[in-house]
């Protein structure tokens, strides 16, 4: 009984969302459909008058699109590779949102809160990878029997960094190590070490020293007294002499620090720029510059010289930001999105994506010989008349996709168009080729099927393309073919002349100028020659545009209130929108109520006539698919 009601409910579910709302022709919009695009369009309250307008416009583009079929603008060519090309394009950017790991992000997000202060042993490789093995085994049985982990780094480690710093990294955040590495040192508690882990370079053993919330972002400038790898007693003399006077120079007012930095430091990426330094975290830099920079305690705080394995440096703080971690922040997750998809560890969330996909597509590898498929591709390689190969070894089926069974023969085919490969080099990479061509098979297939795999694809698409043939068809039937009746307009304006009447209006000429700086400027040239304004235009050339006409009050780019005259220029107002900037020049006054003549008219006219048009058409098509309206289901919408 229980399985029956199971049943019945999940049938009643099915049935409520495949209700049909309303049909034209033989054609059903059903509930789901209409209420998925009235949601997304609909800004408002969700209101019953806000639904019945809506359900009127989305009848009227339903019926559009179907006359758009009915006369085959779906064939198009033009029409056609447009949708091909967004299908592509839209494709492209749902498989990357499928690789753009949701729990990645959100981890990364979650570590960028703090600081992890750490030290390692590291034994790099070398020649020898069982050798550095070895001895990180050594250095990891030392530490667990209680040996100190900093003379033990010293001890054990073989680079010269390590050694002498008695292992001591620094503070590290997120994307500081590579991914694997990264988990481990996040792992620890503060006092704790993890056994040996294999890095691209060599073996490590990680200690977490301590945890701190992040210091945020820096923004400073600095002038650096550079110092080669190898100077001497006297140059490092020498370089600090000059940093102190230089910070005499700047902290006493007599120089600007970016005037000192462009004369003195030797920072080739900062010194054009007097000093100003791209953003950092503390850990982009070695601990001894940004233990100094980030103890600057307010902005413009300059440090006095300090020594670095690089000379010497003066820097001063600009701004520092705390790291933006707000998850419900589209803009913040954006940000951290591309961090993650730009960072190795991307292949994560990748090759979960490839696994989802097989389980999709309903992937099922099939048993096979490999040696005997290898075999067989060596022969393939070396044979000339391929098309008899493939023929005589289609059969062997390698693995199946839903309805699809792909066998040898599409296997060979591939390995057949991969550039350089053949029977000489070609086996030993036969393995990851295989996976290759599993991959790559598996991702065409859904590809090919996306409309059945994701329904949001679905639905944007057939989006793009009934909103290419409404465009189309309204292009054909009323946008072009308004204008173009010159006969029709006339008849349309002399039939509605008391609606083309103008408004309290002026002569005037509009000048719009690309800033404010260029509009006062004009302003001030014609407000002292107001006859000479076309040549003062000219004289601006690209820079400003001239416009004159009779304008109504509400076409002008004044303020409020304004009260205008003949004779006068108005106030320079500014487009916040793009920071151009317009005034006027004030000719005539007009009183409203004047009558427009056919041509003053012609814009509003043509606007009213297709309105005319679409409607004496959409009466048309309700005639060609009559329209019938669910209201039992359009009362329950809600």
């Amino acid at each position: 009984m229980r399985n029956l009601l199971t049943a019945l409910c999940f049938l009643f579910v099915l049935s409520g969302n495949a209700q049909t709302l309303f049909s034209y022709g033989t054609h059903q919009v059903s509930k789901a459909e209409f209420w998925r695009a009235f949601t997304k369009n609909n800004t408002g309250p969700v209101t019953e008058k806000a639904i019945r307008e809506y359900l009127d416009l989305y009848i009227r583009f339903k019926l559009k699109v179907q006359a758009a079929k009915d006369a085959k603008l779906d064939t198009l060519p033009n029409l056609t590779n447009d949708v091909v090309g967004f299908r592509a394009q839209l494709i492209d950017q749902y498989l990357r949102q499928q690789g753009s790991n949701k729990d990645l992000v959100t981890e990364a997000i979650e570590r960028s809160k703090e600081e992890l202060e750490i030290a390692h042993v590291f034994v790099a490789f070398e020649k020898d990878s069982a050798a550095a093995k070895t001895q990180i085994e050594k250095a990891y049985k030392e530490l667990q029997n209680g040996a100190d982990f900093g003379k033990t780094a010293a001890a054990y480690s073989n680079n010269s960094i390590v050694k002498n710093s008695n292992g001591y990294i620094g503070y590290i955040t997120v994307f500081s190590l590579p991914y694997e590495l990264e988990n481990v040192v996040y792992g620890l508690k503060p006092g704790t070490y993890f056994k040996p882990v294999q890095g691209a370079k060599g073996w490590h053993i990680f200690k977490l020293m301590n945890k701190r919330p992040s210091l945020g972002k820096m923004k400073a400038a600095q002038i650096l007294i550079g110092l080669p790898a190898d100077a001497d007693a006297a140059e490092k003399e020498r370089a600090k002499k000059l940093a102190d006077s230089v910070y005499t120079l700047v902290s006493s007012g007599t120089m600007k620090f970016e005037d000192a930095a462009r004369m003195f430091s030797t920072d080739k990426f900062s010194y054009a720029n007097g000093g100003e330094m791209m953003e950092f975290t503390y850990s982009n830099y070695n601990p001894a510059f940004s233990n100094v920079v980030f103890a600057l305690e307010k902005d413009n705080d300059l440090s006095k010289p300090f020594p670095s394995a690089m000379g010497w440096h003066i820097v001063k703080r600009m701004k520092r930001t705390d790291i933006k971690t707000d998850i419900n922040d589209a803009q913040v997750w954006d940000e951290w999105s591309g961090k993650v998809n730009a960072d190795p560890r991307i292949s994560i969330a990748l090759a979960k994506a490839k696994e989802e996909m097989k389980k999709q597509c309903g992937y099922k590898p099939l048993p096979y010989n490999a040696e005997q498929l290898w075999t067989l591709t060596d022969t393939m390689l070396k044979a000339k008349d391929y098309v008899s190969f493939f023929k005589a070894n289609r059969q062997k089926p390698l693995f199946q996709l839903t309805g699809k069974t792909i066998s040898v023969t599409d296997w060979l085919q591939y390995a057949k168009s991969q550039p350089g490969l053949n029977a000489a080099n070609g086996r030993s990479s036969y393995a990851s080729l295989m996976k290759q061509f599993t991959d790559a098979t598996v991702e065409q297939y859904y590809k090919d099927r996306m409309e059945q795999m994701n329904d949001e694809f679905k639905y944007q698409v057939k989006e793009f393309t009934e909103g290419s043939l409404l465009f189309e068809m309204m292009e054909r039937t009323i946008w072009s073919k308004a204008p173009a009746d010159s006969t029709g307009l006339l008849k349309y304006y002399n039939a509605n002349k008391s609606k083309y009447k103008w408004q309290p209006s002026v002569s005037a000429v509009l000048f719009n100028c690309a800033d404010t700086a260029v509009a006062n400027e004009a302003l001030r040239q014609m407000k002292a020659n107001p006859a000479d304004w076309k040549q003062i235009m000219d004289n601006l050339g690209g820079r400003a545009l001239a416009d004159s006409g009779r304008f109504e009050y509400n076409q002008l780019p004044v303020a409020p209130g304004t009260e205008l005259k003949p004779g006068m220029f108005t106030a320079v107002e500014t487009n916040v929108n793009d920071g151009s900037s317009s005034f006027c020049y004030i000719i005539q006054q007009f009183p409203g109520d004047d009558q427009r003549s056919f041509e003053e008219a012609k814009g509003l006219v043509i606007n009213d006539y297709q309105l005319l048009l679409e409607e004496q058409w959409i009466n048309q098509l309700k005639k060609k698919y009559p329209v019938k309206v669910n209201e039992a289901v359009v009362k329950g919408l809600k």
